[in-house]
């Protein structure tokens, strides 16, 4: 009786540990599958419903526009970069598509309109690449319209989720130019199909249920709260299921991810569990960002990235709403040239060629961030250094340039070429917009941060 006694108690020990690991491995898989949808949701609500944010843009289906360059003040979202003015239009796809409207623009000028999905997939590009600079109107539509193509209208893209961003990047030149690029962005135009074609609205937003009603949070500093799954629950009442994450969906019902539902774990070990699935998850990002070589793998739409969940959830971590390859790429920087990560109390040098300068269709630039990846608050104002910057940048004798990388000044003859660095762990993003093919290809390279001092 008593080796039978035994035997039971081994037998449900050890159905316990099986349920329990069952639930920590979905709670990663869950907590890394929902991280961009989270961090996505924070943004939207800062962006398009809390007008108290101190960083709100505009309602839904409507463009909201930054009138300046983005600055350390800046925090919703990490790594922005300070080359373009930004735009904004969060689209209600649930009653009818929209239509989104661009002037043309002068062939000299990068101007693109990213479309990102709730699930922070590309759907697609309006840019001189994809469409010329003539512009023109393209209609946005959500899951299920099946319409003709408006006539008027040069291309449909369509969402998979009710809601969608279209993020509009405008190039500014100088100072001088800003005037220009605010005439632009006031011809930018966002409306409801009906509206389009002169015709009452579908809808009102009265008779459609209000978006995703649940508190946000800001996953960075909160990566361990419970919250997330609430969150990740409402979230996904406005992305339908699609037929290759019928059976993802269904394993992460086990631990109560069900959309529309309130996340409520069975009791306290359940709950601790889950979070050391969160815990986990964290790690196997920060893992997987250390391997990292481009922002190639990491940013994209659904066919290029597949069903690589984790390299989308550190696209998110590292800076969310990034660009795809073609339209841009981040050609480094991970590290020093001796493989050192980047130290304020030490000085750096980055050596342009005059015949190895980036091979870009539009332009590059270089970036300075703090360690949380946000712009750095420094004396002379100045966050990047650019292509449009090189004529005022002082040559070296060879006709090329170095850029000074530090935190103290390097003297007057070179404040030209300085680029300021906090005085503590920084980041730096190199950035090619419209990359050639040898930065698509790996044959060019960015040249080395070198340590010097």
């Amino acid at each position: 009786m008593y080796k039978n006694l035994r035997s039971q108690t081994v037998f449900l020990e050890m159905q316990f540990l099986t349920a329990n690991n069952e639930i920590l491995d979905i709670a990663q898989e869950a907590f890394v599958y929902g991280y961009p949808i989270v961090d996505n949701h924070n943004v939207i609500h800062k962006y398009a419903l809390d007008k108290n944010s101190g960083e709100y843009k505009a309602p839904f289906n409507h463009i909201g526009h930054t009138r300046r360059l983005a600055g350390p003040e800046d925090r919703a979202v990490v790594s922005m970069n300070v080359d373009t003015l930004y735009s904004f239009a969060w689209l209600d796809l649930r009653a009818e598509p929209v239509v989104l409207t661009l002037p043309a623009i002068d062939a000299g000028r990068y101007v693109s309109v990213q479309l990102i999905d709730l699930y922070t997939y590309i759907v697609g590009y309006i840019s001189p690449r994809t469409h010329g600079n003539a512009g023109g109107d393209f209609l946005v539509a959500g899951p299920g319209w099946g319409e003709n193509t408006p006539p008027g209208v040069k291309r449909v893209f369509h969402s998979p989720t009710r809601f969608l961003l279209a993020f509009y990047r405008t190039q500014l030149f100088d100072a001088a130019d800003l005037i220009n690029v605010h005439a632009l962005q006031d011809q930018y135009q966002a409306q409801t199909l009906s509206h389009y074609l002169g015709k009452p609205n579908a809808a009102t937003s009265g008779e459609r249920p209000e978006y995703a009603q649940v508190m946000p949070m800001d996953v960075r500093k909160e990566s361990e709260s419970l919250q997330f799954f609430a969150i990740l629950n409402a979230m996904l009442t406005e992305m339908p299921a699609l037929p290759e994450e019928t059976g993802l969906r269904t394993r992460f019902e086990q631990i109560g991810v069900i959309p529309g539902r309130p996340f409520d774990p069975a009791d306290e070990q359940t709950s601790q569990t889950i979070i050391q699935g969160m815990r986990n998850g964290l790690m196997a990002m920060y893992n997987r960002a250390r391997t990292m070589r481009s922002s190639a793998e990491i940013f994209g739409s659904r066919e290029t990235l597949k069903r690589d969940y984790l390299s989308r959830a550190v696209g998110a971590l590292l800076g969310i709403y990034g660009n795809a390859a073609e339209e841009y790429l981040d050609v480094g920087y991970q590290s020093d040239s001796d493989g050192q990560a980047f130290d304020g109390n030490r000085k750096y040098q980055i050596k342009f060629f005059p015949d190895l300068l980036p091979p870009v269709g539009a332009f590059w630039s270089i970036t300075a961030y703090t360690a949380e990846k946000y712009l750095y608050t420094n004396s002379i104002k100045r966050y990047v250094i650019n292509s449009p910057m090189i004529p005022s940048l002082v040559k070296d004798a060879d006709g090329g340039f170095t850029i000074y990388i530090q935190h103290e000044p390097p003297g007057e003859a070179r404040q030209p070429n300085w680029l300021p660095v906090p005085r503590e762990v920084f980041n730096l993003a190199f950035r090619a917009y419209l990359p050639g093919q040898a930065i698509l290809d790996g044959e060019w390279m960015a040249p080395p941060v070198v340590c010097v001092e």
